[in-house]
């Protein structure tokens, strides 16, 4: 369950914006499975993009690029940084379902990019 957050929050970071045409390349070769294997670090992550908890830099950095990550299914990340948000989602996914869907609901309310997102999830792509 705090995998799960952890993971969230390493979303955020491996996004973390600097451009519009790509994320910063800092979180490329970010470590995910380090994270989703973490549950402390996780559910930290997930209460500060939940707004249930404090932020570190990190965590605000997540908080401010997850609602663009999610509803244009990482559209703008690097081919690497595809990588890691994937393997981030879907470790969050596998840790809490219900904290996955949690997320989702606060961040594309309207479900309308869910489709696409799922997508990704499941392609890569």
């Amino acid at each position: 369950m705090k995998q799960w957050l952890l993971c969230v929050f390493a979303l955020t970071v491996v996004v973390s914006c600097s451009s519009q045409q790509q994320y910063v390349n800092r979180y490329d070769n970010f470590n995910a499975d380090s994270i989703i294997q973490n549950e402390r670090i996780l559910l930290a992550y997930y209460k500060c993009v939940m707004e249930k908890g404090p932020c570190t830099k990190d965590g605000k950095n997540f908080k401010r690029v997850l609602p663009e990550t999610i509803s244009t299914a990482c559209g703008r990340c690097s081919p690497k940084q595809k990588v890691v948000v994937r393997k981030l989602l879907l470790g969050i996914r596998a840790k809490s379902e219900p904290r996955f869907f949690e997320l989702l609901d606060k961040y594309d309310p309207s479900r309308l990019n869910r489709e696409a997102l799922y997508t990704f999830l499941v392609t890569g792509n």
